[in-house]
């Protein structure tokens, strides 16, 4: 699957579908970070949340700046989501610079 189908099952597929999807993003590493920070602003809540724990998966700090811009989403899901996204690349990097630090 390519990276925009991945990214769309993380939005319309099922629990178990969404994670698979997740898992392989994950695990093409830093070369999906700018489509799930795109994810980020997404309409949907849901797509935001799994596209902010995926990155979390991935623990690259590139992904820190548009995780700090997910602190302040509407949706609590997505606040949790980025927030643990950040102290997983700040406990894999020993720090990020983030708030949370």
């Amino acid at each position: 699957m390519t990276e925009d189908e991945l990214i769309g099952v993380l939005r319309d597929g099922g629990s178990a579908d969404r994670m698979a999807a997740a898992k392989t993003l994950a695990a093409r590493g830093p070369a999906t970070l700018p489509g799930l920070s795109a994810a980020l602003d997404d309409p949907d809540p849901r797509l935001r949340m799994w596209a902010a724990y995926t990155l979390g998966m991935i623990g690259d700090a590139g992904a820190v700046p548009a995780l700090m811009r997910a602190l302040d989403d509407p949706d609590p899901g997505v606040v949790k989501w980025a927030a643990d996204a950040l102290r997983r690349i700040r406990d894999g990097a020993g720090g990020c610079g983030c708030r949370f630090c």
